[in-house]
Parts: structure tokens; sequence; C-alpha cells
């Protein structure tokens, strides 16, 4: 088990790619910290959870609110005594076109999908630097590499998590705290299966997708579980992508013949 013992802290787990990760971390041996916006869905995956490790908590919060999120920190160490690995995957995204998007759909990714994520990595960090350990994985997107328009904030929001995951990684590498990110690209989950239902959509997504399949939660739970063990002890400051190869395959998407083989196809 690599994370035997280690205590986590996964945001937006409720479910999703959160509850993916939180439930792939107690498998690996960790306690797990369940936190989420809803209530129900906190305590369901901390149930499913505990099932597999020995400890589990629901400590539902909005961590767009300062409040919650200093009650999930000192929950956590009330039950736990140390924070070992931070996971910021709570996100909303409010879509619209930038001409017609209101100031509170801007602010409401923002200060969920950004500012949420420095502010539990803060609390838990100042944890961290008294213990000399810890690590935390963002979960950002290559929607932070590339514009995904109608999207309000959300790319936005995705490039400044991939800059603050750089800057927490230079500024605590000293104190023995390892920040990495993770761009999944088209992953299906229950938040997007409504769309990805939709045959036309599916199979348009996964054309653009150099493997050939849109992504699973189990896509991503490998590579959290390596960036939060002992086998990235050497890895901070890291952007480690789990889209397929979705980054690199541009010129999948352009149309026209393609260049294949020394011929024109």
């Amino acid at each position: 088990m690599r994370l035997k013992d280690k205590v986590a802290i996964v945001t937006g787990s409720g479910r999703g790619i959160g509850r993916d990760i939180a439930l792939a971390y107690a498998r690996e041996g960790a306690h797990i910290v369940v936190s989420d916006v809803d209530p129900k869905t906190a305590q369901a995956t901390a149930a499913d959870a505990a099932k597999i490790s020995a400890k589990s908590l629901s400590l539902p919060a909005d961590v767009s609110k300062l409040e919650d999120i200093n009650k999930l920190i000192d929950g956590t160490i009330r039950q736990f005594g140390r924070i070992d690995i931070i996971v910021n995957n709570a996100m909303k995204i409010v879509p619209g076109k930038l001409e017609e998007l209101p100031e509170q759909a801007w602010d409401t990714t923002m200060n969920i999908g950004l500012k949420g994520a420095f502010l539990v990595s803060q609390a838990a960090a100042r944890h961290m630097i008294k213990q000399k350990s810890g690590c935390i994985v963002n979960i950002a997107s290559v929607a932070g590499l590339f514009p995904c328009n109608w999207a309000g904030s959300y790319s936005v929001v995705k490039a400044g998590l991939l800059m603050l995951t750089k800057l927490q990684a230079i500024e605590w590498a000293p104190y023995g705290i390892r920040a990495n990110a993770i761009t999944p690209g088209y992953i299906r989950t229950p938040g997007t299966e409504g769309m990805y239902a939709d045959p036309e959509i599916y199979e348009g997504r996964r054309k653009g997708v150099p493997m050939g399949r849109v992504g699973s939660g189990d896509d991503i739970t490998g590579v959290a579980i390596f960036l939060a063990s002992e086998d990235s002890q050497y890895t901070t400051g890291s952007v480690v992508g789990a889209d397929g190869g979705q980054a690199v395959g541009y010129f999948l998407s352009v149309p026209g013949r393609r260049f294949s083989g020394g011929r024109i196809d």
C-alpha cells in the first residue's frame, strides 16, 4: 500500500473524479477526509471509503468560504493530528459567453476552483510546514492549456491553478512539501454523463483524442496515487497530463488531408 496511514483531504469528492480519487487513496491505505458542498454525497463517499480504509471522515465544506475551510482543516487535525495530502478538486463551471457572462458567474467558478484551492492549500500548508512534509495534488484540466470557449472563467481558473501549483512547489519545497497538477482531458463522470450520452457528442470528442476514447475516473486515479506517494518523492512543480494525448493531438482536429508515412493521405 503506497499511502498507508497517510491522511488525505479530497475536496469535491462527493462524486466524479474526486470520489474516484478518494476511494483509490483508501485502497492504498490512506485515511480519507471527504469534503464536498453536498453533505449527502460527502457522507456516501466517506461511508464507502470506510469499508476500504481503517478511518474516514466526512467534513462538508464550501471551499469558496474561508470559515468552511478552517472548519475542514481544524476538524481533520482534531481527528487525525496531521495532514499529509491535499487534493484540490472542487469545481463549479458556470458556462456562458464572455460578453454575456454575469459577474457572479465569473466569481463563482473563480472562487471555488482557484481561490478555494489557494485557501485550502494555505491552511493545510501551515500544518505541513510544521511537520516538514506534505503533498498537494491540484486537479487542473487541458482547458488550462487551451481556451475552452463558452465556459465562463473555467479556462482562466485552470490556467491559474497550474501557475499556483508551480508557486506552491517553489515556495514550499524547503519544508518538504511537494505540489503537482494533473490535467485531465475528456472524462466521463456523473456530471458529464448527460453530454456523453449523446452519441454525436461522444463520437466527436472521441475522435479528437489520439488514444481514440473518452477517459474515465480510473484514468486519473493512477496519476493521483503516483503524485501523492513516495514514488514521486523528487517530483514537484510538474504538470502531468491524463488526456489520452489530447493536448498534443492538435493536428488530429485540423481539417484536410494528413501527412503520414512519407505521403499525404
